[in-house]
């Protein structure tokens, strides 16, 4: 029982963590797009690395984020059915609807690993001190790196993938015992 406790707090920690880091990506990429917007429309000089840096920045914040808010139950439900529902009642719906939930994530870090991987071997021409670098890349002036970023992706559906099931562990032991797991 303590494996399991710590189990679940590594990944309530972790989502957390992950969350947090996610407002200073989310800091980053507003002020990106202030830099951007200040230069397109005062100085008539827009980047290209501005406007590329705050969709790689808006893309990791919206894969790493998922497990934090799943941690907080912040995706979106049914209000209307489950709001009327005993605490039980809720637990009950969500270990129902779990099976939809864990058929999407699987099938979203499967997926997204085969783009992650896909991007990470790409040859794309790159080279270090004149050896090359596969990975894909940006095809702009800047032409920074694919890959790392669309790691992310499965890399923040395993989190989401972990948090789910922390969530069912609880709402099962809550069902059984009409305690919340501590």
């Amino acid at each position: 029982m303590k494996a399991l406790r710590t189990f679940m707090m590594a990944v309530d920690k972790t989502n957390i963590f992950m969350g947090k880091l996610m407002v200073g990506v989310t800091l980053l990429a507003c002020a990106v797009i202030t830099f951007e917007v200040v230069m397109r429309y005062l100085f008539n000089r827009p980047t290209n690395w501005g406007h590329e840096l705050m969709v790689l920045l808006f893309a990791i914040f919206y894969v790493a984020a998922g497990g934090y808010a799943h941690y907080y139950r912040a995706h979106v439900r049914v209000d209307v059915i489950y709001s009327s529902l005993s605490l039980r009642g809720r637990a009950i719906l969500d270990i129902a609807t779990s099976v939809f939930f864990f058929l999407f994530v699987g099938v979203f870090v499967y997926t997204s690993w085969t783009f992650y991987w896909s991007s990470q071997t790409m040859e794309a021409g790159a080279e270090i001190l004149g050896i090359p670098v596969p990975g894909e890349r940006s095809f702009t002036d800047w032409g920074p790196a694919y890959y790392p970023v669309k790691f992310i992706m499965p890399f923040g559906g395993v989190l989401l993938l972990l948090q789910g099931i922390v969530w069912l562990i609880r709402d099962i032991h809550f069902v059984a015992t009409g305690r919340k797991f501590t």
